[in-house]
């Protein structure tokens, strides 16, 4: 494991999330020229979990993780805290545009990846405060309670079952979530909350204990793909990797890298936390699981 030094300090005010860590010293910067089996430049969900999964896979690989500020400094530690197999378009539409095949292989995929999150957190012994409690999306209106049966019906004709998507009636509704006027909903089961900053902390963790490499600090300026005999490198300006293979997980900040047009357009969203609620309020709003 490399030897560390710094400070987190400087970044503590990212969210609410980084606020509630402990200081940890920043992992230093890529010092020379280096050469390993798999490079990958970014130091978030992406990167990280792509290091855990090969090193799982192959504990001989040499993997190396190079982050530009410090893992978890983008979108992996500042979102909203959950893991959701929900996605923008819905099945119907993805199966219009790519097939009936590929939408509910790209569904299975989402609804195993929040199972794969709880299931790598206790492997690893990551406390990320994780709970599996589900999605309750409420209809509080005629045209909303039509709206949900319809997608229930949908994702039955895809083969979906109650396991995965149920419409609830007022009172199961209402068990769930004590709202005003509801009428009904439906609920997934496919969804946790956590806690991403912890997460994101635990992995870099395990990353480094498989024997793999990260660096923090180490802005990537370019990524040179192979050609014939020459393997593809990473140039930052603290020194050259070269790999086997680079895999790109900058996300938000994919332009930056090779002064490329925008392939990623970055969006964001406004999250508002509260202070700690307590246990009489979560009951009164129903919410405890």
């Amino acid at each position: 494991m490399p030897e560390r030094h710094g400070s987190t300090e400087p970044h503590r005010q990212l969210s609410l999330w980084w606020d509630q860590l402990d200081p940890e010293p920043v992992r230093p910067s890529l010092s020379g020229d280096l050469e390993v089996d798999v490079a990958i430049v970014g130091g978030g969900f992406t990167g990280l979990w792509t290091a855990r999964e090969l090193l799982v896979r192959d504990p001989n690989l040499r993997v190396a993780v190079l982050e530009a500020e410090v893992c978890g400094f983008g979108a992996s530690g500042r979102n909203g805290g959950w893991a959701s197999a929900l996605f923008s378009k819905s099945d119907a539409s993805l199966a219009a545009t790519y097939g009936h095949d590929a939408a509910m292989a790209m569904r299975r995929a989402m609804i195993d990846a929040v199972a794969e999150v709880g299931r790598a957190a206790e492997a690893e012994g990551i406390d990320c405060d994780l709970a599996h409690g589900g999605t309750i999306s409420l209809a509080r209106g005629p045209v909303q309670l039509e709206r949900a049966a319809a997608e229930v019906a949908t994702a039955r004709a895809f083969g979906l079952g109650d396991a995965d998507l149920t419409l609830l009636d007022r009172p199961s509704a209402l068990s769930r979530c004590r709202a005003t006027e509801v009428l009904g909903a439906t609920y997934t089961p496919h969804c946790s909350v956590l806690h991403p900053a912890k997460l994101t902390r635990g992995l870099v963790h395990a990353v480094e204990r498989r024997g793999g490499q990260v660096y923090e600090a180490t802005p990537v300026t370019a990524i040179i793909a192979g050609e014939g005999a020459r393997r593809p490198q990473v140039h930052t300006r603290q020194g050259q990797v070269t790999a086997r293979a680079v895999v790109r997980a900058t996300e938000a900040w994919s332009a930056k890298v090779d002064r490329r047009a925008r392939s990623v357009v970055p969006i964001y969203s406004l999250m508002v936390a509260t202070e700690p609620l307590s246990d009489a309020t979560w009951n009164d709003l129903g919410l405890q699981h």
